[in-house]
């Protein structure tokens, strides 16, 4: 009778909570909005005679470098829709000159996707870092799915446009075009590759690359020498730099970033193009933003790395570390991008790993256990959330948020309630943000929990037709197996299949009571062994129907075992 009484009376206190005196309406962070005119509308630049970069199509430049013999292609943006409309500006001002080569700076796919869009002459050098095939395999292989739906999120895709409530830009280019049907397929592999430096001729032009670890591990920057001009890739742009990505990642190292922009100021440009907003012209200015910028990323590790010796948790460290004034006012650093917190939060993540110091965070209770623990202690689900909702009368968006979503957790029957407010405050959340990547993601889980847009498993199913993985080494394919392996279904099963993809290499993949390995070469006297060209394979394991269709067609053979037997092993990875 009590706990009805308690109940009857939290539900009343939530449902008769006063709304906020004056809530604040759909809004965008004034320095945002005025971001917008970084990159829009689209235009080519030419900081130098020659030497063309597109900003505003899609997320990332493309540049183009006309030589005295050919064109050199540097970055490819992030699809052929956008590198198509790319080609046809670039093309007049190429003067009917080959395109001799493209050059990657790192491996992120806006700077990958779009390579077949432009007419790469035969015998011409597609160039990157000797380990970009590696890095690209990470988030187009293993952790695709998580990448794609984290990534949907920051980059707002399926958020409204055009209004106050919805999508403003991604910080380093007005929009990302790949999830609009256009990202896929246009990847060329690298045909020449290097480790630390490489000079060559190219179009008769000459260039040096160099290794400069900072946003990615194989990030390059490019230079002309005897024209003083460099490309940075994405290790300087108009915004404070991702040390940390929302999406995921694995450890920016900001020492390394750092030390690359020296090597940078070291050469002293004339003239910077980056592969993120508008080029820069003059050495003062150039000189003025290289420093500026590697001092913000020393300072943000290095007062990081002090509060951590000083025995801070993480969750203290954010509240000391604000850039100096100097560099907190500048255009380059205003946080459009990476912010300062993320980027704290990841320096001592990177030293110390995730455990910060606390002894009792070194193993919780289950989310669901803490969440029934936690609404316990405002007298139940019911009294929890009326204290969530006057958090919010009172404008305190993120503890909104959390106890809003302890008490989804905690009370299935409370849920749509509680998951309505978390939606408002997150939105307010999104509204107050400087960084688009934090306000799009903000936006967008709220609108997934009022089901406005598409939620995790949507995007991730969206995105398992394979055309990214078609351009991955087989190697990497392969080596989605086992991460995608369901354990449960596999417990009791040990099963092997040989894969034979051709002009690729054969493996074996095995299953052992829900662990899977994989393994180079066809194993004898497997009973299941089936043969396709890469490109097939990836479409045929998409999907049960892709994989019926292949089979029916001949486009995946089974050399041994049935089709019945192939869609059992098949399914051992689905779910």
């Amino acid at each position: 009778m009590i706990r009805a009484i308690v109940l009857a009376a939290g539900l009343a206190a939530a449902a008769q909570a006063p709304a906020y005196a004056q809530e604040p309406g759909p809004r965008i962070a004034p320095s945002l909005a005025a971001h917008t005119a970084e990159f829009a509308p689209p235009k080519v630049y030419e900081p130098a005679p020659g030497v063309f970069s597109a900003v505003g199509y899609g997320i990332a430049n493309s540049i183009m470098v006309v030589g005295r013999t050919g064109v050199v292609i540097i970055d490819t943006t992030d699809s052929l829709e956008e590198a198509r409309k790319v080609w046809a500006e670039f093309a007049p001002r190429a003067a009917g000159k080959p395109v001799v080569a493209i050059i990657y700076t790192h491996n992120h796919n806006d700077h990958i996707n779009g390579a077949a869009g432009f007419p790469l002459a035969k015998g011409g050098k597609v160039i990157a870092h000797e380990t970009l095939l590696r890095e690209a395999a990470k988030w187009n292989g293993v952790a695709a799915p998580a990448i794609a739906a984290r990534a949907a999120r920051m980059y707002g895709v399926f958020l409204p446009k055009g209004t106050p409530d919805g999508f403003v830009n991604v910080g380093i280019g007005p929009y990302l075009s790949a999830f609009g049907g256009g990202g896929a397929g246009g990847f060329i592999a690298p045909n020449t590759v290097f480790k630390d430096r490489l000079e060559l001729t190219l179009g008769g032009e000459r260039f040096v690359l160099e290794h400069a670890p900072g946003e990615t591990e194989d990030q390059i920057l490019v230079w002309m020498p005897a024209r003083k001009i460099l490309f940075p890739g994405d290790n300087v742009y108009k915004a404070f730099p991702n040390l940390y990505t929302i999406r995921g990642t694995s450890y920016r190292d900001p020492v390394q970033w750092a030390a690359s922009v020296d090597r940078m100021r070291a050469l002293k440009p004339e003239v910077l193009v980056p592969s993120h907003t508008r080029p820069i012209v003059g050495a003062p200015a150039i000189m003025g933003t290289l420093t500026n910028y590697r001092d913000a990323i020393r300072f943000t590790h290095d007062q990081a790395v002090r509060w951590m010796n000083a025995g801070l948790s993480p969750d203290e460290i954010v509240e000391k570390v604000k850039l100096p004034a100097h560099l907190a006012a500048d255009p380059y650093l205003f946080e459009h991008y990476g912010t300062v917190e993320w980027s704290v939060r990841s320096v001592v993540t990177g030293y110390m790993g995730w455990f910060g110091g606390d002894p009792a965070t070194l193993s919780f209770d289950a989310p669901d256990v803490r969440a029934r623990e936690i609404v316990a202690l405002a007298g139940g689900a019911a009294p929890a959330l009326a204290q969530a909702q006057g958090a919010y009368d009172r404008g305190r968006w993120k503890w909104t948020a959390e106890l809003a979503g302890h008490v989804g957790r905690a009370d299935p029957a409370l849920k749509p309630q509680a998951d309505a407010l978390q939606a408002r405050a997150l939105r307010q959340l999104g509204y107050d943000s400087v960084s688009p990547n934090g306000r799009n993601y903000y936006l967008q889980r709220a609108a997934e929990l009022e089901k406005k847009a598409p939620g995790w498993a949507q995007v991730i199913g969206a995105r398992q037709g394979g055309a990214q993985a078609a351009g991955l080494p087989a190697a990497a394919i392969v080596a989605t197996f086992p991460v995608r392996l369901n354990a449960e279904k596999a417990a009791g099963v040990e099963r092997s299949m040989g894969l034979r993809l051709a002009g690729e290499g054969d493996w074996t993949i095995g299953v052992r009571r829900g662990v899977a390995e994989t393994a180079s070469g066809v194993a004898t006297e497997i009973p299941l062994v089936v043969a396709a060209t890469k490109a097939d394979w990836v479409g045929a394991v998409a999907s049960p129907a892709g994989l019926q269709a292949a089979l029916a067609s001949g486009k995946v053979k089974l050399e041994t075992g049935s089709p019945a037997d192939l869609a059992a092993f098949l399914d051992l990875f689905r779910g």
